[in-house]
């Protein structure tokens, strides 16, 4: 095959090009070098594991969301939060662990988990000041997939602030 640069310069002179193959191999001499790279640190996310996507002054980004349990027993269910959430996000967190407890009582009635569950819900990059409402649905699929112990696609992200009665509110910004 032609090089891009090759190919371009002979457009531009007014030559007749028949074919341009473009794949994996050539991409980039077209269109650049990727700007962004998804910040995969999972090749399969483990059960309590999102990803979740963000608004940021550069366009946006992707960023997990990982819930785990810390301990287990009677009585024991309980939220903690870290990774520098800011006030809105803390309170979707909790929005989102109701909501979860809600789902859950809905489709398996009989599953004590959160009601037994101490849950830690970490965002990382924790170095990175977080905030904002549209972490809620992600944060509902990560408790959910830990609760069911159901694993999330690996390949898929969601934004979505969530309100106290599960509703999905409209994307702003």
């Amino acid at each position: 095959g032609k090089e891009a640069a090759d190919v371009i310069q002979e457009i531009d002179v007014g030559k007749t090009v028949d074919k341009v193959v473009v794949d994996a191999t050539n991409l980039s001499d077209f269109v650049g070098k990727p700007v962004f790279h998804a910040e995969r640190i999972y090749d399969q996310t483990p059960e309590g594991v999102v990803m979740g996507l963000a608004w940021t002054a550069m366009g946006g980004s992707t960023l997990y969301i990982e819930t785990t349990v810390v301990e287990q027993g009677e009585g024991k269910g309980a939220l903690h939060l870290t990774g520098q959430l800011g006030d809105v996000m803390k309170e979707s967190a909790q929005i989102a662990h109701t909501v979860a407890r809600s789902i859950l009582l809905q489709k398996d009635p009989e599953n004590p988990f959160f009601s037994t569950s101490k849950l830690h819900l970490h965002v990382p990059a924790g170095a990175t000041p977080k905030d904002g409402p549209s972490a809620g649905c992600t944060m509902i699929t990560s408790m959910l997939s830990l609760a069911l112990r159901k694993p999330v696609k690996k390949d898929l992200a969601m934004t979505g602030e969530v309100t106290l009665t599960g509703r999905i509110l409209p994307i702003g910004g």
